[in-house]
């Protein structure tokens, strides 16, 4: 009976910790999915280039995040960037409190005179295993050409 309580206990903490794993990579999942859909949709989403649109990119993120990126999300962030080789619109809302930095979002290798769109999604999770628990961040940074004038 003794041996069995313990076991028992063990095996009750690693369903526990699977299953919160499970559900922290199911958000991951969804936060790079919101920020590939919001690069794709801003890529072709005509001009101009303003805090109009910097918002519109940042609700379709919002909106494909399927409640993850909810300003009331612990950790919620979302970065949208226009690079124009010379120039950078950018926009940061973090807790559902937008800025407007002009600066990139993350460092993507691309040359600086290439027309590009940058995406970043984050949240935080909660993986528990009963006796513990741990958060972790999650990042999806996403990028693509602009294909508008």
């Amino acid at each position: 009976m003794v041996e069995m309580a313990m076991v028992f206990s063990l095996l009750i903490m690693l369903l526990v910790g699977s299953v919160t794993a499970a559900i922290a990579f199911g958000t991951n999942n969804s936060i790079e999915n919101a920020a590939r859909e919001a690069s794709r949709f801003a890529a072709t989403l005509p001009g101009p280039v303003d805090n109009t649109w910097l918002h519109t990119v940042r609700d379709v993120a919002r909106a494909a995040a399927q409640g993850e990126l909810d300003p009331t999300s612990p950790g919620q962030y979302i970065c949208v960037a226009f690079i124009n080789g010379a120039s950078i619109r950018s926009l940061t809302d973090t807790a559902g409190v937008p800025a407007h930095p002009n600066a990139p979002c993350f460092a993507d290798g691309l040359p600086a005179d290439e027309l590009r769109v940058q995406v970043v999604t984050q949240t935080d999770a909660t993986i528990e295993a009963v006796l513990f628990s741990t958060t972790v961040t999650l990042s999806a940074p996403a990028a693509a050409r602009y294909e508008r004038s």
